[in-house]
């Protein structure tokens, strides 16, 4: 399949977010349906934050800045200045920054007013001795749902991928993995039988009492928690297509927020690309098409139905 044609169709929407999520949604029900593939979908209600402003001043400066917060509120001061791979505290406010690129990379979304800036910038907020922002947030309910293919009542492997995205085109994030599953799916339809995939939605952010993301893995696993604990392998691709993938079982607590991982960690793997290079995109205004590789993302296909694979064969 040509990945960055439905790369592109996924990344045309723009961010995959609030009510635009369910388009992708559709787009991808679209991409089965052509290829005559069954599918389930599995739709739920869910609310997500939609930014309505975001303003920083430093000395009177006006700082470029993206909210990162569920709620509204005021940010009086630079005191609570953190970086998203160093903090561990509770501060009534924040601003943040990505230590690791010099875009403005929302690694995080918190539960106090917060907005996030450059790490380009975190020398005016610390020699500035006036600080002050807003940021205003609408909570809002969307549609959206999980979009199950293959075997759903006794699946040897499980493949997640989700396809919602916060910021830029969401290239990175996730649709290189979205595409990937796809193709895999397109050119190899006897996993149909001992594989469940699922392109999952509202990964990124929620209203949620557990974890604010992971959402739509967490509504499969309240009516498919069976199937999470007896299958035999779990798959989660996020963030291919811009470096030599591999698996892993660092991070899972990163990339599947399910109540029920501690039980089936020894099981789940993670299909990713070395993290230097993705966080470079991460969340960012950059994310976009161009930075995508079709030698990594069919690497990463090979390495998926490779392991897929093993199944059918034994």
């Amino acid at each position: 399949m040509d990945y960055h044609k439905l790369i592109k169709n996924l990344t045309d929407i723009g961010p995959r977010y609030a009510n635009k999520e369910i388009l992708a949604a559709k787009v991808i029900e679209n991409w089965l349906s052509s290829l005559k593939i069954p599918f389930i979908a599995q739709p739920f209600n869910t609310e997500v934050p939609v930014c309505v402003t975001a303003d920083l001043k430093a000395d009177g400066q006006k700082i470029n800045c993206i909210g990162s917060t569920i709620i509204s509120g005021e940010i009086p001061s630079g005191k609570y200045l953190i970086s998203n791979f160093g903090y561990s505290g509770i501060c009534p406010y924040n601003i943040a920054y990505s230590p690791v690129t010099d875009s403005i990379s929302v690694v995080d979304h918190y539960k106090v007013p917060s907005v996030t800036i450059s790490r380009k910038d975190v020398i005016k907020i610390i020699m500035s001795k006036n600080v002050n922002g807003v940021v205003t947030v609408r909570k809002t309910q969307i549609d959206t749902e999980n979009i199950l293919v293959g075997n759903i009542e006794n699946p040897y492997n499980i493949v997640f991928s989700h396809f919602d995205s916060i910021i830029g085109r969401g290239a990175v994030d996730n649709a290189g993995s979205v595409a990937i599953m796809m193709s895999c799916l397109a050119n190899n339809q006897d996993l149909l039988r001992t594989t469940l995939f699922n392109f999952s939605g509202n990964e990124e952010i929620a209203y949620d009492d557990y974890k604010l993301s992971g959402y739509g893995f967490r509504v499969f696993e309240k009516q498919y928690s069976s199937l999470l604990k007896k299958a035999k392998k779990i798959i989660v691709m996020d963030g291919l297509g811009v470096g030599v993938p591999s698996f892993t079982q660092n991070g899972l607590d990163w990339v599947l927020q399910v109540k029920t991982l501690d039980q089936i960690r020894e099981k789940v793997f993670w299909l990713q690309n070395d993290q230097t290079p993705v966080l470079q995109y991460f969340h960012t205004l950059n994310d976009n098409d161009e930075i995508i590789k079709d030698e990594f993302l069919s690497t990463a296909e090979n390495k998926l139905k490779q392991e897929l694979a093993i199944k059918l064969s034994s």
